[in-house]
């Protein structure tokens, strides 16, 4: 009796993140929100919670690291601070590692740990994990392709009511993979996932508005959509609104400078359309003033993202075919 009484008394412990100095689990959410604004102190009571073994403060480090908020940006340490507390069981601390091995660069990138960690946290029941899950065994992504699988993960987590989940089974359903072909229940979850706040769902939106697929055909709500991904910083919709602020599209009136904002920050995201855009931009003085430097910089940039004409374009720079784009056409 007394031993399951300790036991119980453990876990709750536990559960409230407070093994280590007494602390409840909002009150070291507050001091690592403290930490995060730059209070060296509450940073280094929140690392000496972590190094002591707590959970919850290894949890939080884990997301300082990786923001870059009150710590300098670090994906390494945030991965070894997630894998402490993910390593005793802290399911969203599971689910950040899958998200850093998924989408980091060079060396740090590892699918098979990614899908590793949210087969961890999915098995557990943490929806966003399911849906990532679903994603890679969708695309063979670290692994073989498992279509039936997939829409199984995908499934339970939209069930649960996860807008990433929500979005993937409809698309799942728009384009037809592993079901049939539902246009209305793929705009249903669409939107739903939409509403909830989904950028790529936002974004998706805005293209059935723009194309009139499974809805009315309609200019204001595709743009009304647009504008609401690209605020959440969907490069792909800041290009769009990039092209339709500079061609005076979908009822706006046509205005070169907003058009290089939107272009500025999808290009900033590496999105190449975006960068290669940009360098011509340079190169013809709109919206922004000539200049040959920005203009193979960001010709440059896109041809390391994969462009191919601007990567074309560099190629005949560099061997002097070409000048930069700003130079082509003045006298000698």
């Amino acid at each position: 009796m007394r031993r399951s009484l300790a036991i119980l008394m453990l876990a709750a412990l536990w559960v409230a993140g407070a093994l280590a100095a007494g602390l409840t689990e909002e009150q070291i959410a507050a001091l690592a929100k403290r930490a995060s604004g730059g209070q060296s102190e509450a940073l280094a009571q929140l690392e000496r919670l972590g190094i002591e073994g707590d959970t919850v403060a290894e949890h939080y480090l884990g997301h300082l690291n990786l923001s870059g908020r009150g710590v300098p940006r670090s994906e390494q340490k945030a991965i070894e601070w997630f894998r402490r507390a993910a390593d005793k069981g802290h399911v969203t601390s599971a689910h950040n590692l899958g998200v850093i091995y998924e989408r980091a660069r060079g060396q740090l990138q590892d699918l098979a740990e990614a899908l590793k960690w949210y087969r961890f946290a999915a098995e557990r029941g943490y929806a966003r994990s399911q849906a990532n899950l679903g994603h890679m065994l969708a695309e063979g992504l670290g692994t073989s392709a498992d279509p039936a699988e997939a829409k199984g993960w995908i499934e339970k987590s939209a069930a649960q009511g996860e807008p990433r989940g929500r979005y993937l089974l409809g698309m799942l359903y728009l384009e037809g993979r592993g079901v049939d072909k539902n246009i209305a229940e793929a705009v249903r979850l669409l939107r739903l996932a939409a509403e909830g706040e989904l950028r790529e769902a936002q974004h998706r939106m805005a293209l059935l508005y723009g194309n009139g697929t499974g809805v009315e055909k309609d200019d204001k709500q595709a743009l009304e959509w647009l504008r609401k991904a690209a605020n959440q910083r969907h490069a792909e919709a800041q290009y769009l609104l990039s092209v339709i602020y500079a061609g005076g599209l979908y009822g706006v009136a046509s205005d070169d400078k907003i058009a290089i904002q939107w272009l500025r920050r999808s290009a900033r995201q590496d999105y190449a359309e975006a960068q290669y855009a940009l360098g011509l931009a340079y190169a013809e003085g709109r919206g922004v003033p000539k200049d040959a430097n920005e203009a193979y910089g960001w010709l440059l940039e896109a041809s390391r993202n994969g462009h191919k004409a601007a990567a074309e374009y560099v190629r005949r720079i560099q061997a002097g075919v070409d000048k930069p784009p700003a130079e082509e056409g003045q006298a000698k």
